[in-house]
């Protein structure tokens, strides 16, 4: 018997596309803007060769996962925004947990939240590219805070885009790296502003509608436009959304321009471009460099508009030239502003020109086509480069398995400590926060008992007391834990042969989210029974962290004199009860003597002094800084000599 076999078919499959994951603080449909267009470019795009994803904060109450124009969005609840920034507290750990399903990571700068994971390290198996969209302008005064984030980050990504040269020219952190930097102009579909053959010439003679677009925040220099429509006498539709809203209405009617000047709020992308080719004129009046590009001023050159933007040191008058495709003006000057509208305004054949030569520039100089090659070599390069780079770690001969140093520690250890604090919850109502509810309680049993003590208000000594205990709680309770950790862990380190310093870092990290919760109490009633004297808690900040650097130290110490003898845990735990009461911690000024020995010269005193007197009075005594400093000079000393002793732990367990 013979049995025919069908013929096997060979189906190539096609190759997997590389995922890349675009990150940023708000997308479609909660707002509308510049940067969010760009996104929504890029993913349309490529899509052919890259799956998109974008991970983002929402306001909103829908659902947390959703497709806009076919692309997975996640949206991360915000409580709203503060100093332009969203309040948005898990977002650093959900983007830590996505950063392993894609390829690639596409940043969105600025966005210090995402920052805050990628400078200290996290992530860093997965390439990242930033596209770097502005530079912080509006808030400076925190800048010191927030660019040391942003220069680790920079440091750490593999490559820059930026959408025009004159960026890395006239922005310091970019000049750092330079060499990373790749200038890919912005692009528009320019067929979508056609107009119908008829009226491709159209130009109104009389002519008088102005139109602006763009979020309403104040950068975008509306006010200035709003001024500039006073005692002239053309139209001003303005269309976009914002906080500056109801100040720009109050504006509108001080001035009387209710029947001239328009606030149109956000409209479809169907009608803006229908706005666009019935406009006579554009105005961007931006104020500040925060307005990198305009991709706005671009549209309206799509649609042959002729532009009045603002002299700006970015790529704003270099996309719409002076005298060319438009009338460049100094920035914040409403007089200047309304001259060059009314210049245009008056002159419909230089309207023409300008705008023929507008749509020219931009289907020359600024398509989509052009921007999606653009993009796309950068991602290529970058993927390609790190699949090279992985296959090449392949092919050599596998290395014995190693801690990657200290980055790598502090990862395990965050890692460690992140799932203690999700156990120990897993199934309570209100988790952590546990905690909160009884340092509150505690703070007012506390303080209701020291007011009766002393004749300072119970009340105005709360905020101090809170913030005091919560310090206090922290500090004891890494050093407890600490004097157990190493013991608690004995077949990590004996099995798995972990360095045993991950697990007194796990005690100060797994603490600190504790305190980051206890933390909530003070900073209420700081809100609620203080001045908001930010300076105050600014000046604090260094002293904070010389609180915590010194906790951190003194618990590696006592960890491993605690582990290599038993007899210590005991003298520590009375030790730590005795300074609790014989320190400053919850006793007001008129119930100690902080001039007497014991007080001068217990290191507690002078621990709590560096950031508890900038918070009260605005400074802190010479005295008790450099008793701090030299304290942490001997805890380096001895945590130095302690982890090197620390590779015998697996002996001493």
């Amino acid at each position: 018997m013979i049995r025919f076999e069908p013929p096997m078919i060979v189906v190539n499959e096609p190759a997997r596309r590389p995922s890349v994951l675009h990150i940023f603080k708000v997308y479609y449909p909660d707002l509308f803007g510049g940067t969010l267009t760009v996104i929504r470019d890029i993913c349309a795009g490529l899509k052919d060769t890259f799956n998109a994803a974008v991970l983002v904060c929402s306001r909103s109450g829908g659902e947390r996962q959703i497709v806009v124009n076919d692309v997975a969005v996640e949206r991360v609840h915000s409580f709203g925004d503060v100093l332009s920034l969203p309040a948005a507290p898990t977002y650093p750990w959900r983007l830590w947990r996505r950063i392993a399903e894609h390829d690639l990571l596409a940043l969105h700068a600025p966005f210090p939240l995402a920052d805050l994971v990628f400078a200290f390290g996290l992530g860093r198996t997965r390439p990242l590219v930033v596209h770097w969209h502005a530079d912080i302008v509006s808030h400076a005064a925190l800048r010191f805070l927030v660019e040391p984030m942003m220069r680790r980050t920079l440091r750490r990504a593999a490559a820059i885009i930026v959408s025009d040269p004159v960026l890395i020219e006239t922005t310091p952190l970019l000049q750092e790296f330079s060499d990373k930097c790749h200038a890919v102009p912005f692009g528009v579909d320019v067929a979508k502003y056609d107009r119908p053959a008829a009226q491709a010439d159209d130009v109104n003679a009389r002519g008088r509608l102005v139109l602006a677009c763009g979020r309403l925040v104040p950068y975008k220099g509306f006010d200035v436009l709003v001024r500039a429509a006073h005692a002239r006498n053309f139209e001003v539709w303005i269309v976009g959304e914002g906080r500056e809203r109801d100040n720009l209405e109050r504006l509108i009617r001080d001035y009387g321009l209710q029947d001239r000047v328009r606030l149109l709020g956000s409209v479809s992308e169907s009608e803006r471009v229908k706005l666009m080719r019935i406009a006579d004129v554009f105005v961007m009046p931006s104020v500040t460099n925060a307005e990198t590009f305009g991709l706005a001023q671009l549209e309206a050159m799509a649609a042959s508009r002729p532009v009045v933007n603002t002299a700006l040191d970015t790529g704003v008058p270099h996309v719409a030239r002076d005298g060319l495709e438009a009338i460049t003006v100094p920035p914040g000057d409403p007089t200047a502003l309304a001259d060059a509208i009314e210049t245009l305004i008056n002159d419909p054949e230089r309207r023409r020109r300008m705008g023929q030569a507008a749509r020219h520039r931009a289907m020359t100089k600024y398509s989509t086509a052009a921007f999606k090659e653009g993009v796309e070599t950068v991602y290529r390069k970058i993927v390609t480069e790190e699949a090279a780079a992985k296959d090449a770690g392949s092919s050599a001969p596998a290395p014995r398995p190693r801690t990657a140093g200290l980055v790598g520690a502090i990862q395990i250890a965050a890692t460690l400590a992140w799932s203690d604090v999700r156990h120990r919850y897993v199934r309570s109502l209100l988790g952590p926060f546990w905690m909160s509810i009884q340092m509150a309680i505690m703070v007012a049993v506390l303080g209701s008992v020291i007011g009766h003590l002393s004749n300072a208000s119970a009340v105005a000594r709360l905020p101090m007391l809170a913030a005091s205990l919560t310090a206090w709680t922290f500090l004891n309770s890494v050093v407890l834990d600490a004097t157990t950790a190493l013991q608690g862990s004995a077949s990590l380190i004996k099995d798995r042969a972990l360095p045993p310093v991950i697990f007194l870092l796990q005690c100060t990290l797994r603490q600190a989210l504790f305190a980051a919760h206890n933390a909530i109490v003070p900073l209420l009633l700081w809100l609620v029974l203080t001045p908001r004297d930010v300076g105050g808690a600014i000046a604090a900040l260094p002293g904070l962290a010389l609180f915590v650097v010194c906790t951190l130290g003194l618990s590696l110490v006592l960890g491993a004199l605690a582990t290599r003898y038993r007899d210590i845990k005991p003298i520590i735990e009375s030790s730590l009860t005795l300074a609790f009461l014989a320190s400053p911690i919850i006793w007001t000024s008129e119930m100690i003597d902080r001039g007497s020995t014991v007080m001068r010269l217990n290191p507690l005193t002078h621990l709590f002094a560096i950031w508890r007197d900038p918070l009260a009075t605005g400074h802190v005594a010479t005295a008790s800084v450099i008793y701090v400093l030299a304290c942490l000079a001997a805890l380096a000393v001895a945590a130095i000599v302690t982890i090197t002793h620390l590779r015998k732990a697996a002996f001493w367990i």
